[in-house]
């Protein structure tokens, strides 16, 4: 079965958002509402005198839901072999987590299961294949999410901006032999040589002159930093993994995205513009053009510019300074790094044995999933993770089920985030208060790192 990414499922209408340059049909939920989507295979003709190139995704391309609102959804399974959706920066029940292994079973070929949200968060998530995440993810089994405020924030379009690198190989195809590359497992993961936003090569973006723009950025690469420069004009960041900021900022270097990361930017486009303006991936040597502005000149001929207003705030639990839970979370490991000896599947291994196993990556002297929590902590608990990263490779380390309290380098002040980059060589202080009982991965979201040693995990209890 072939899933379309445009596929128009019955009962469901067309959104307010441009995915690329074109509005698109939306899995769009209400209220104590239901509704279905599938995992499936798919084909993009990226490049004119090749054949399509065979992905995975999901039959929608952004699923938008209502802030309060409690949706079903419906799961299919119409791959070949079982998978997981994983919803990525969303305050869920633990048994909605998606981790295969360790929330749920993973869901057969043909099989369904049925995923019941109620985001309390407005904002932009996504949602992700979590098992054999790094082979899924790189296939494209991922899709964005738009939770929407109950008052809608005054902008003239809302856009999705999703960036992916994928690995091709000689063939025009995805280099799937390339999954299981030890040299990826053990430097900085999976980089690809093909950039796409929103899966098309160098998208358009229509606009018209002196509109405002909300960006919503999303890095759903395996493993790349991307940097996004936009050129002449202003970007003020108005919120980071879905949570806003107090009060815009404003940045006027390339954006820095990890992988997972989101944000959401405000941008005006000059009255004066017309014609096409370039969007810069800038994390090479030499920029990359990413995607363009398609600009039509505006009828009007001068239109007032108001200041850039905060985003309505979620309802985050208040931190207190003093921490019931306390603890130093060392990352080691990698190429160039100092990996020792450390546990794996209850037994300690030597440096050869881990390398054998492909663990590359040590949390604390444990390589992959743990038999025991990092941490046992009761709900209301507040927790104070610091991580110390004595690798040569950054980390965008992600927290399950929660948002957390943590410096952001680029912004330059503290916020609520879901990921968040920690630098090599560099230490990072993590706080949050624990909300949800259940059991939440604490992991690296460059997904070869995950793979290969850098995960373990948090339990809250009643």
């Amino acid at each position: 079965m072939t899933c379309s990414r445009r596929r128009l499922f019955k009962g469901i209408g067309y959104g307010s958002l441009l995915f690329g340059a074109y509005p698109v049909a939306t899995a769009k939920a209400a209220n104590l509402v239901s509704f279905s989507f599938s995992a499936g295979f798919e084909s993009a003709p990226w490049f004119p005198d090749g054949e399509p190139v065979a992905l995975w995704g999901y039959d929608v391309p952004v699923i938008e839901l209502t802030q309060y609102g409690t949706s079903k959804l419906e799961f299919t399974n119409q791959l070949d072999i079982p998978t997981t959706v994983h919803w990525h920066g969303m305050a869920v029940t633990n048994d909605m987590d998606g981790v295969s292994g360790l929330t749920q079973a993973p869901v057969a070929p043909s099989e369904s299961f049925v995923y019941e949200l109620t985001p309390k968060d407005a904002g932009t998530y996504w949602a992700h294949a979590h098992h054999n995440t790094y082979r899924q993810l790189a296939m494209g089994l991922y899709v964005p999410i738009i939770v929407h405020e109950a008052t809608p924030y005054p902008v003239d379009q809302d856009i999705l901006f999703v960036a992916d690198d994928w690995r091709m190989a000689h063939d025009g195809q995805l280099d799937i032999d390339s999954f299981d590359n030890t040299h990826d497992w053990s430097h900085g993961g999976r980089l690809g040589n093909v950039l796409t936003i929103n899966r098309q090569r160098q998208p358009s973006l229509n606009v018209i002159a002196g509109q405002r723009i909300r960006l919503r950025l999303l890095n759903a690469a395996n493993s790349r930093i991307l940097r996004f420069a936009f050129a002449d004009v202003p970007v003020q960041v108005v919120a980071k993994d879905g949570q806003p900021l107090v009060a815009p900022k404003l940045v006027k270097e390339p954006l820095i995205v990890a992988p997972a990361e989101r944000f959401d930017v405000i941008i005006d486009i000059p009255a004066h513009w017309h014609g096409l303006f370039p969007i810069y991936e800038a994390s090479a040597e030499q920029p990359y053009l990413a995607a363009q502005w398609q600009v039509v000149p505006s009828e009007e001929r001068q239109r007032e510019v108001a200041p850039v207003m905060p985003l309505p705030a979620n309802p985050m639990p208040t931190v207190p300074d003093k921490a019931d839970h306390r603890l130093t979370l060392t990352l080691e490991g990698g190429a160039m790094g100092n990996l020792q000896p450390a546990y794996y599947q209850g037994k300690k291994l030597s440096v050869d044995e881990l390398i054998r196993k492909r663990q590359f990556w040590t949390q604390n002297g444990q390589a992959g999933f743990p038999e025991e929590p990092l941490l046992r902590v009761r709900v209301g608990d507040v927790v104070e993770i610091e991580l110390k990263n004595d690798t040569m490779w950054g980390h965008a380390m992600h927290l399950h089920g929660h948002h957390f309290r943590a410096a952001h380098h680029q912004l330059g002040e503290t916020l609520w985030q879901d990921t968040v980059l920690v630098y090599a060589r560099d230490t990072l202080t993590l706080r949050f208060v624990a909300t949800e009982t259940g059991q939440w991965l604490l992991h690296c979201h460059m997904i070869e790192h995950q793979v290969s040693g850098m995960v373990t995990y948090l339990e809250v209890v009643a």
